[in-house]
Parts: structure tokens; C-alpha cells; sequence
């Protein structure tokens, strides 16, 4: 229902509240939600396995041009302001349908101390199509800030969704260990063994209509070896999520302890995140019924991938996309690794062998059934918020993904009680025969038929660079490129050249003699990531090049 701004704006006069100027600003009040009535709800919705939810929205609409105050600053900026009055909520999140800032604008949410309870904002913080989710700002009173440049042209803001967010998103003293107490920390011994995997397992908060909560999932690798960065989760987490609010949902990576130690803040633990992702697969049936409850998406948008590749990459987030084995072979020693209730990364130890199951009932072997084992520093189990995250196959130093979590009764109280993880040989081929229910399409683009694949922080030559030397005898540059490539070879003789897509299709092939650099025009293709082949005499290479 969309509010009338009338009946909720209310005059006050900031000095009440500390600010040093006299300019009223409006309020805009929103009655808070029956916060019984949801909770009880959210206790069947975690027996059943759906997502973790942590918020609930109420649809609004309120731009810089029907609501707030505008006002010319000291340097003769304009400054448009807005209080937000959601009593009782731990935090609130913005959506933003339309989020177009000028040139050198500013934005930001404080509370009412003046203290900023979000980043700031600017033009270079567009997402693809000016959507915006500014998430978690903590407190229930909080002041929206737009500052303009004279003269510049005016920002396009429209706020659509208010989250009042009521549990697991406040990261203070009280709710940074919000997981039950017996769950294990990535970084204590539990995790030696998985430095690098972790690094690809990040929480993901989701935007399904009027609901945001939590899940994991895994950043995971792909036999073409071009760093698309592909991300596996469960299906239940968004079954029924439009794909305009995927383009909001955030992944956080490297979002846990430093130490086997609690924190007692995050401080900046939250901020290595990417918005948005694309749809590309999902099982049959998102409670696992009927299939193994999988979904896989790309990560930002198909149109900046290489942007998102190299934030990855980068020395903030120093992802890793992790390997996996999609055979259906018994394990007996693993972990699963994941976001309990939103929490930092946590780490559950398997000691025996896992067995095929069920979830629902109604179709066999879709699914792997596992109990957790006692370890130093205490009892891993799942929580709510866990579902999608990796279960990993340990085996002589190599670990790959092998399930993803469904759902389960383990908790500390009842560490022994089971969880059931949705197989990776089901989620390959085995929910339906069309291209969007598997995964084998992505993860294995050139139908090399190889079902294992180990993990990798660099899995392409896709680096940040001018020119690469992709053996003695090929140089190609400029890589990545949004025009043009050229292919410098030693030798004069006939040289082939075909560009794949990441399905594996021929996109373009050339024949070119008696030539020491060649100029390929990359001005018909998509943006994205391609494998380029290059064939001379006896010599053959295949590598990534990128198109932006």
C-alpha cells in the first residue's frame, strides 16, 4: 500500500535534536509492524526452511521532489533533507527505485547525533539500471542527505521500500555473536584447512518483495576457467524473488573473525560487498521436494562483468572461486562453512560418512545427509541464514563442494540431530533437461564432460593489465579491451583465430597469412568474457580475454 505523504509528515525542529541549524525538516512516520505476529511466524518459517527473514518492508514513494526540504548551503550547494521515524526497528533499509546522482552530489543516512550510519554515496556508485539498496543503517530515527553542486543538474531520487529490520542486522556489542554459542569460527584450527575456500563462501542478503533476510552461498569455478564470477546457492532462499529485486541483493565476502576469538564490533568486517546478480539456473522445486533446491547466479550484472571479476580479484576481497565434484561419491570428512542468523563465518566439521537421502519424500538420492562432529572450540551445527552455503568434500589437502544446504534440525541444544545438503551430481543434470536447470551448462560451458574441478583465486588470465604474454610466441593486448584486440606472434606463419562465448559457441573465427600482428574487432560482441583460441603451426593456446 502506498502511503499518503500527507498523513505522516510532521514538522520538527532539528535544534531539538542537537543541529545547529534552524530549518524544519520533515518526518515521515511509519507505523512499525506487529513484531508478535512475526515472530511467531518467522518460528514456522525457520522449522520450514525458508529464508531467513530479518525484515519487513512497507511500500512507499518519496523523492527529493514531493517530500523533504531543500535548502542552499554556506557555499550555495543545495542540500535536500528527510527524517525517516520508524519506531522500534534495530536498523532500517532504503530501496531505492531510482538512485541517479549529479555529478559530485553526495548522499548519506545519519542518525540524529549527525553520526553517519551509512557510507557516502556519489555518482560513481551507480548500479546498471539506478536502482540502490542501503542496507542496515542502524536505528529507528534516521535522517536521509542529498548534497548538490550549484549549477549541476538534479539528482533523480525515489525511495520505494522502507525495511524495518528487527533481528540479526545490527552489529554492535550485543548482536555481533548473535549465532548460538556452541558454533565454531572460520579462522579457529577448524579452519586451517580451508583458508582459500573460505574466501568464496560469502552471506547473502536477500530482496524478495516486501521481505529481506539472510542466506550463503559459494563463489565456485567453471572448466573454462574464465573467472566468470558464478555463485551457488539454494533456490529457497529467492524462489519467487522478481529479477529486479535480484539486482539489489548484496554479497558479503571476507565477513567474519579475525582470530578463533569473537569480535566485539564489525567495524569495517561488512564492507567488501557486490550488488546484484543475475538468475542463470535453479532446481524444480525450491524446498527440495522434487529436486535438489539449487540456484546459480552471476554475480553483478552480465554487463560489468569484468569490473565485478576484478573487485573480486582485488586486494579488498581476494575472493576465491571454489572448486567442486559433482560425482555422486560418499564423503566422510568435510565441513560445511556459512552465515549462521547473518553471522560471521562460522565452520562445522564432519567426521563420518555422509549418506543419500531425500529432503521431501518424494523424489530419492537429490540430496546428502550428514550429522556434525564435536571439535576443539566447540559443536558447528546450521542455523537459519546457513541455507545455501557449501558442504566441502575434504580429500589429501583438496576440498571441493559437493552440496548445498537445504535445510536440517541441528542446533546446539541438539548438535547430533541431521542436516541435509542438496547434491551437486543432482543440481548437474539431474532437475530437468533444459539449460536453466542445470548447472552443467555453466560449470562446464564446452561440454568437456569432467565433473570435478579443483578451486582457484585466479582461474583466467584476466588481469587488471596492458598486454599479457600468453606464452613466448603470442602477445595480445589490450586485455581487457572494449573495441579492439591485436595478437602479436614471432613468427610470420598462417595463424587461425576463434572466439568462444562462455556457453562454448563459436562467435567468431578468422583466418589470417603471412602476419606478425593481428587487429581483431571485438565491436559486434556483447560485453563479457570470451575464450580466444589461437592455432599456428603446431602451437595451440587458449585464454580469456574480456570485453567491457
Amino acid at each position: 500500500m502506498i502511503r499518503s505523504i500527507s498523513a505522516f509528515v510532521v514538522l520538527i525542529l532539528f535544534s531539538t535534536f542537537g543541529y545547529s541549524n534552524n530549518l524544519d525538516v520533515p518526518v515521515f512516520k511509519l507505523t512499525a509492524p506487529n513484531l508478535e505476529a512475526i515472530k511467531k511466524s518467522d518460528l514456522q518459517r525457520d522449522r520450514d526452511g525458508f529464508l531467513y527473514r530479518v525484515g519487513v518492508a512497507e511500500k512507499v514513494t518519496l523523492s527529493s521532489d514531493n517530500s523533504g526540504v531543500w535548502s542552499t548551503l554556506a557555499n550555495r550547494n543545495r542540500k535536500w533533507e528527510l527524517i525517516i521515524d520508524y519506531k522500534g526497528a534495530e536498523s532500517i533499509s532504503f530501496i531505492f527505485s531510482q538512485f541517479k546522482l549529479s555529478k559530485n552530489a553526495s548522499f548519506w543516512v545519519e542518525d540524529l547525533n549527525g553520526k553517519k550510519v551509512s557510507v557516502i554515496f556519489t555518482d560513481n556508485d551507480h548500479l546498471e539500471d539506478f536502482q540502490q539498496n542501503i542496507a542496515f543503517c542502524k536505528g529507528d530515527y534516521l535522517k536521509l542527505n542529498l548534497v548538490e553542486e550549484v549549477y549541476s543538474n538534479p539528482s533523480e531520487i525515489v525511495l520505494d521500500r522502507v525495511f524495518y529490520n528487527y533481528r540479526s542486522t545490527v552489529k554492535s556489542s550485543e548482536k555481533i555473536n548473535e549465532s548460538a554459542s556452541c558454533q565454531v569460527n572460520v579462522n579457529c584450527s577448524e579452519g586451517d584447512n580451508y583458508q582459500d575456500e573460505k574466501k568464496g563462501v560469502a552471506r547473502v542478503y536477500v530482496i524478495e518483495g516486501n521481505s529481506g533476510g539472510f542466506c550463503s552461498g559459494s563463489l565456485v569455478n567453471n572448466q573454462a576457467k574464465n573467472c566468470k564470477p558464478l555463485f551457488l546457492t539454494a533456490l529457497h532462499c529467492g524462489e519467487s524473488t522478481s529479477n529486479s529485486d535480484m539486482k539489489l541483493w548484496q554479497f558479503h565476502f571476507n565477513y567474519e573473525a579475525v582470530n578463533c576469538s569473537n569480535p566485539s564490533t564489525v567495524g569495517t568486517l561488512e564492507n567488501n560487498y557486490v550488488t546484484g546478480c543475475v538468475r542463470l539456473a535453479d532446481a524444480a522445486d525450491g524446498g527440495g521436494n522434487t529436486g535438489s533446491d539449487f540456484m546459480l547466479v552471476q554475480l553483478g550484472t552480465l554487463q560489468n562483468e569484468t569490473s565485478t571479476i576484478n573487485k573480486l580479484k582485488g586486494a579488498n576481497f581476494q575472493a576465491y572461486w571454489n572448486g567442486w565434484d559433482a560425482n555422486n561419491s560418499v564423503s566422510s570428512n568435510g565441513t560445511g562453512i556459512h552465515h549462521p542468523s547473518g553471522d560471521i563465518k562460522k565452520i562445522s566439521t564432519y567426521t563420518t560418512s555422509v549418506y543419500s537421502d531425500s529432503y521431501g519424500g518424494n523424489v530419492s538420492n537429490t540430496h546428502w545427509t550428514l550429522s556434525w562432529a564435536a571439535t576443539q572450540n566447540g559443536h558447528g551445527v546450521t542455523e537459519g541464514g546457513s541455507s545455501g552455503s557449501p558442504l566441502f568434500k575434504y580429500n589429501n589437502g583438496n576440498s571441493r563442494i559437493i552440496g548445498t544446504l537445504t535445510g536440517g534440525a541441528s542446533y546446539c541444544s541438539a548438535p547430533n540431530d541431521v542436516d541435509t545438503y542438496g547434491k551437486m551430481s543432482y543440481h548437474w543434470a539431474s532437475n530437468g533437461s533444459t539449460t536453466n536447470k542445470k548447472v552443467s551448462t555453466y560449470l562446464d560451458p564446452q561440454s568437456t564432460g569432467l565433473k570435478t574441478l579443483d578451486g582457484s583465486s585466479n582461474p583466467c588470465s584476466l588481469a587488471s593489465i596492458e598486454q599479457i604474454q600468453i606464452t613466448n610466441q603470442f602477445t595480445v593486448y589490450p586485455n581487457p579491451s572494449n573495441d579492439v584486440i591485436y595478437i602479436k606472434s614471432n613468427s610470420a606463419d598462417e595463424v587461425h583465430i576463434t572466439i568462444y562465448d562462455v556457453l562454448g559457441s563459436e562467435v567468431k573465427s578468422c583466418l589470417y597469412s603471412d602476419f606478425n600482428l593481428i587487429e581483431i574487432s571485438l565491436s559486434d560482441l556483447e560485453k563479457g568474457v570470451y575464450q580466444l583460441k589461437i592455432e599456428q603451426g603446431n602451437s595451440t593456446v587458449i585464454r580469456g580475454i574480456s570485453k567491457f
